[in-house]
């Protein structure tokens, strides 16, 4: 999944700060690695100045290992089996131990929690980063799990990320129903007021639209699950309206580390998309031999 080729992933990574907010992510990450049959990599970083302090206390006043109470409150806040389940507890900064658990482990998926509108207390300062320097794709849970995912819609530029992107979604998620939109400003609304311009170019983005689709590594069957839409307006805004107006719990983009999209995503003036979608958010990591 490193590459975003929509094989289930067989090594997750969940990031969690033991907050309220990330009980959700747990939720999921439990809930996909018993649906794919993958190991899952619980990952927390202790805060070093507790620990500090704690060492300069007497030994009847130290508390208990943090690492062995901060494995059982997780194992309680599990719902449900999850039978390849391991720990990695430990001190330092978050980002430095996520990544560096990514490495080690050859994770091929990652997942970290948010709260509706920012990220979850302990990763708020994290979250960008791992975007920018996660080389697998990466989960974003914001709603807590109602089962599998059922409505997913995926983002496209056009280009081969994004393709990729759409690849995974339908491979990852069999028995979901796929929107596909393609957004974007348009430069000379004015022009929609002729009624006969604004149909021939609808049927020219129609017919860009399909093509595209064509050119996915996608069988017949799955192609007849995906429904496209043409829409005129910033994508961010335009992706989360379509979300929240049609109940979709998840969406998903396709992005290199430095692609146009990818920026979109994590950067940029307006609001990102991650922040800006109602539900869960998937960044599908293509690679360019991948995408090629």
């Amino acid at each position: 999944m490193a590459n975003g080729t929509g094989t289930p992933p067989k090594r997750i990574v969940l990031a969690t700060d033991l907050s309220g907010a990330g009980d959700r992510a747990l939720d999921r990450a439990t809930e996909l690695a018993v649906e794919w049959d993958a190991e899952l990599l619980i990952v927390h970083a202790l805060d070093d100045s507790a620990q500090h302090s704690a060492t300069n206390l007497p030994s009847w006043r130290r508390p208990p290992d943090m690492a062995a109470l901060a494995e059982r409150q997780i194992r309680e806040d599990i719902r449900g089996p999850c039978p390849r389940l391991r720990f990695d507890i430990g001190d330092g900064q978050p980002l430095k131990v996520i990544l560096d658990a990514v490495e080690r482990e050859q994770a091929d998926f990652l997942i970290v929690g948010m709260g509706r509108g920012r990220a979850f207390d302990g990763l708020s300062r994290t979250v960008d980063e791992l975007f920018r320097r996660s080389p697998v794709s990466m989960l974003v849970v914001k709603s807590r799990p109602k089962g599998p995912y059922g409505r997913i819609l995926v983002g496209t530029d056009y280009t081969d990320e994004a393709r990729v992107g759409l690849e995974a979604a339908v491979r990852l998620f069999p028995a979901a129903a796929v929107t596909l939109m393609h957004a974007y400003d348009m430069p000379y609304r004015n022009l929609y007021l002729d009624a006969g311009l604004a149909e021939r170019l609808g049927e020219v983005e129609t017919a860009t639209i399909i093509d595209w689709v064509k050119q996915a590594d996608l069988d017949e069957r799955d192609r007849q699950r995906i429904q496209t839409l043409i829409e005129h307006g910033a994508p961010e805004v335009m992706l989360a309206a379509f979300a929240r107006e049609h109940a979709a719990d998840l969406t998903v983009v396709g992005a290199y580390e430095r692609g146009r999209l990818f920026h979109m995503v994590v950067g940029g003036s307006g609001p990102r998309i991650v922040q800006s979608a109602p539900g869960d958010v998937l960044v599908v990591r293509a690679d360019r031999s991948s995408a090629a």
